[in-house]
């Protein structure tokens, strides 16, 4: 998370690029500052060349959203350049090496891409430290107890961190409220780790539809302030629960 695509074209007359956004798994309601930069998702170490204006997500955490540059490109849509959606918008923007700089999802722009598109790039959350995030997750429902087991692991992490991790009602494609509040899942130093937990008092068992477990990029303490989604509530792994 996130993940979807964008459509980016130029136009020769204004020198503006175009970009069509449709992703989802953002958190609800936020706004992302995007920019193509020099290099690729895997060697993100050049400044921005073509800034955008910010992107916002809607209440279930998709963006459907077409944005124009906020500067000419004057050779249009170039190879050798990758499409950036970084963790805070632009006014809370800080150095590369600050939490709100943070990629959450990249697309390098291919080799043979022309200069005015229309160039369609898949969105992905880039790696961390060489390791792209996957995880799995079990349920299993006891209904004479009336408990839920609930079984969390995942890789790809940063190292010794931890994440909220919750049931949520929606999916991963339109996020909803808190179901179940999990404990964190802690990393170790290679960015593995696991939590197991038994909930009570669970009336029912999972629907065929309509559950989703997510995990967060900060603890549990760290994703919400005054009850509001804080930059850290951001989603890093999902599933629909099926």
């Amino acid at each position: 998370m996130p993940t979807g695509r964008a459509v980016l074209t130029w136009s020769p007359d204004t020198k503006l690029i175009t970009a069509m956004i449709d992703a989802y798994g953002f958190t609800p309601g936020s706004s992302h500052a995007m920019h193509i930069h020099p290099g690729t998702c895997a060697n993100q170490t050049q400044p921005p060349s073509v800034p955008f204006g910010d992107i916002s997500a809607d209440h279930g955490g998709a963006i459907r959203q077409s944005v124009v540059s906020t500067t000419p490109a004057p050779n249009g849509i170039t190879t050798g350049s990758y499409l950036n959606i970084h963790l805070a918008p632009s006014a809370q923007l800080g150095s590369p090496n600050d939490v709100s700089f943070t990629p959450i999802a990249c697309a390098d722009i291919p080799a043979g891409a022309g200069p005015g598109g229309p160039v369609t790039l898949m969105l992905r959350a880039p790696s961390s430290s060489g390791q792209t995030a996957q995880g799995s997750t079990t349920l299993s429902y006891n209904p004479t107890a009336h408990t839920l087991k609930v079984e969390v692991s995942a890789s790809g992490l940063p190292p010794n961190s931890a994440h909220a991790v919750h049931i949520h009602s929606g999916t991963c494609r339109a996020q909803g409220d808190v179901l179940y509040p999990l404990p964190d899942l802690q990393t170790n130093g290679t960015g593995q780790g696991s939590v197991t937990t038994t909930l009570n008092n669970v009336p029912d068992g999972p629907p065929d539809t309509g559950w989703y477990v997510n995990l967060h990029m900060g603890s549990m303490s760290q994703i919400l302030s005054d009850g509001k989604p804080t930059l850290l509530f951001a989603p890093l792994l999902c599933a629909d629960v099926t």
